[in-house]
């Protein structure tokens, strides 16, 4: 489910994986074909996302404690749809953010009303943060395309004539390509099963 929506999303957009080419995914093709913006503000609260949107003119309610810390928020109220990421998060950092707030709109749109806040970003194992591993999977499965993955493995290997791929070697080689942090990227390799144990 989770990857037919990603790979809809890219046919849309005309942007269907292709392991020949380099470089990150261009986030901003997938917001504007979703007729979405999104903004980074630094130390993102819940008071400077109200705050923000009162200046773009949307009427919005106070939405609970301004001073609330958050990781992203997705605001979605007909033809104006805005994904709010941190500005002081690491650029893989709100990349993958980004990410996960596009996932909920293409996923989620529906359930959530007008805003959905993310407080934080986190796998964790309660039923009730299903949409968030949701969300979570959709940036993975956009920002770190498989057969990318394995292709670049496969041309680590043929670059350095050596069967072996070192996950770690690879993890920052990709990292740096796709712009995400090493640590998801080393998580997503590990998941799939691509390269060999450092």
């Amino acid at each position: 489910m989770i990857a037919d929506a990603v790979s809809d999303l890219r046919a849309r957009v005309g942007l269907p994986v292709d392991p020949a080419r380099r470089g990150p995914e261009p986030l901003d093709r997938f917001f504007t074909e979703l007729s979405l913006s999104h903004v980074a503000l630094p130390g993102l609260t819940l008071g400077g996302v109200v705050e923000h949107l009162r200046a773009e003119g949307v009427p919005i309610e106070d939405l609970g404690d301004p001073t609330a810390p958050l990781a992203g928020f997705l605001f979605a109220a007909g033809r104006i749809g805005i994904a709010f990421v941190r500005a002081d998060d690491t650029l893989g950092r709100r990349r993958f953010t980004a990410a996960h707030e596009l996932g909920h709109a293409v996923m989620h749109r529906a359930k959530m009303g007008r805003c959905h806040v993310d407080a934080d970003i986190v796998e964790a194992n309660d039923p009730t943060l299903e949409i968030e591993r949701e969300a979570n999977r959709f940036a993975v499965e956009l920002l770190m395309p498989e057969a990318v993955l394995r292709a670049r493995a496969e041309e680590l290997k043929r670059e350095f004539k050596v069967r072996a791929c070192p996950r770690l070697v690879l993890a920052y080689r990709l990292a740096s390509e796709l712009l995400v942090s090493r640590e998801a990227m080393r998580y997503r390799l590990k998941a799939l099963g691509v390269g060999d144990d450092d």
